[in-house]
């Protein structure tokens, strides 16, 4: 990071201080302290970093950032609440960079489209983004403190679960360019409605200058009727052709989709290293985002074709003939329901069998959305699914009331797991198969992919 003083990170949280020693570093792990750098005391669930202050000083760190401790202290920085002066001070440290960013959001897709976005700058301009899904209050500024003066973009993910949380990342990223990709069931729990997660959603408005760009998926009924006459809205999609961006000709493979993008009054061949309609949407987007910035087609069509799909994000792996499709890093109501209609299409010489787990934030509605996603699978014609969990009790139960013909379901991942290895070592899951893992990354079903490579 550009070293920052110790005055002007003081003055982004409110606390007096004079002392223009320079930080270089801001660290929130007091097992990776460096010498002259400040410690932000973070809290979580199962820790406060406030037990930490005094190791961290004594390993070097200039200063530590905390709500409370000894006030005579003068190595400590003090703010009402660490989480929110880390974020903050991030703020801050932005502001000393003329950098043009463009903020992400949305109920699914908007990590992929963060990487394809990112793909499509890096092309031409030094272009900073979140690394995985670091979208948070902590996650963003750890990545706004590696802007440095060599970028000229940053690519900017920014998730939620509550009402204000997109508000406070977008007051301090400052977009000069947002995209929403859709209003989904995601968080549903927590926001009522769909209704109410389009209020949280748009809340990135908040951080942008007026007359900005806001792309839109369009496909979305909410996004495609929203509309905002302080900024210039642009919406892209595929079933909806009154977008002034968007694609026909979808063609999906194992590996890649190509399509014809229609933009501008002209008709450009494109393609993605990655399948699915709803990709589509996201290279859309991207390809939205490249001629803000002024891009060229050619540049954009070729960076898009040179994406590279990050993480467990349907990942194809052979393995002894049979398909593993790694798509464990999320999931939703709106992302399983999109992963199913790509797997329909998707050539089979054997059985399409998906694997699944709970999905969660769902509240009220759990059951029934569980339920739908088996009724997809059933109608799209899934062979067989493998469901753990207490809520995948209603997918299985959904798949099974809907016309499909073979499903197991288990309270635990392991017991699953166990199953699945038995059967492929028994050859009842054998070569033309195709296997597509999919649940919240915190049910880690990469754990029995795992166990597939090095047992089976």
């Amino acid at each position: 990071m550009k070293p920052l003083k110790i005055k002007e990170i003081a003055a982004a949280v409110g606390f007096d201080c004079c002392d223009e020693t320079l930080i270089e570093r801001i660290e929130t792990d007091s097992r990776t302290i460096s010498e002259g750098s400040l410690f932000v005391a973070l809290r979580g669930e199962v820790f406060d970093g406030h037990k930490y202050v005094a190791s961290a000083l004594e390993k070097g760190a200039a200063y530590a950032l905390v709500d409370k401790g000894d006030e005579n202290d003068s190595r400590l920085i003090f703010c009402k609440d660490t989480e929110q002066g880390f974020l903050d001070i991030a703020g801050a440290y932005r502001d000393q960079f003329d950098v043009k960013l463009v903020g992400i959001t949305g109920s699914v897709g908007k990590t992929t489209t963060k990487e394809m976005i990112a793909a499509v700058l890096e092309s031409k301009f030094k272009t900073l983004k979140n690394e995985g899904n670091l979208n948070n209050r902590v996650g963003m500024p750890k990545t706004l403190f590696n802007l440095n003066d060599e970028h000229e973009c940053a690519v900017i993910e920014m998730g939620m679960n509550q009402f204000g949380e997109i508000s406070d990342l977008t007051r301090r990223a400052k977009p000069d360019v947002a995209v929403i990709t859709n209003i989904g069931v995601q968080h549903i729990e927590f926001l009522g409605s769909r209704e109410g997660i389009l209020k949280a959603k748009m809340e990135i408005r908040e951080g942008m200058k007026e007359g900005s760009p806001l792309i839109l998926c369009g496909d979305d009924d909410l996004l495609g009727s929203f509309e905002d006459e302080r900024f210039r809205i642009i919406r892209y999609g595929i079933d909806n052709k009154s977008c002034p961006i968007t694609a026909e000709d979808v063609q999906e493979s194992v590996g890649e989709t190509t399509f014809t993008l229609c933009a501008d009054g002209k008709k450009i061949p494109a393609r993605i290293p990655t399948f699915g309609r709803h990709n589509v949407l996201n290279a859309l987007a991207a390809y939205a985002v490249g001629k803000e910035f002024g891009m060229e087609d050619e540049e954009i069509i070729a960076a898009l074709n040179n994406y590279v799909p990050s993480g467990m994000r349907q990942r194809v792996v052979e393995f002894k003939g049979i398909t593993i499709v790694e798509d464990c890093y999320n999931c939703g109501p709106d992302s399983l329901k999109a992963a199913i209609s790509a797997f329909a299409i998707m050539p089979c010489e054997g059985r399409k069998i998906m694997v699944l787990g709970d999905m969660l934030e769902l509240g009220d509605y759990a059951n029934q959305l569980h339920a739908e996603c088996g009724q997809w699978a059933a109608e799209k014609g899934v062979d067989h699914v493998f469901c753990c969990g207490e809520l995948s009790k209603h997918t299985y139960q959904g798949f099974l009331e809907n016309g499909g013909e073979s499903a197991v379901h288990h309270l635990e991942r392991d017991d699953m797991g166990e199953q699945i290895l038995s059967e492929i070592k028994n050859k009842s899951i054998k070569a033309g198969d195709i296997l597509w893992f999919k649940a919240s990354h915190g049910v880690h079903l990469e754990d029995i992919i795992k166990r597939i490579y090095e047992e089976c």
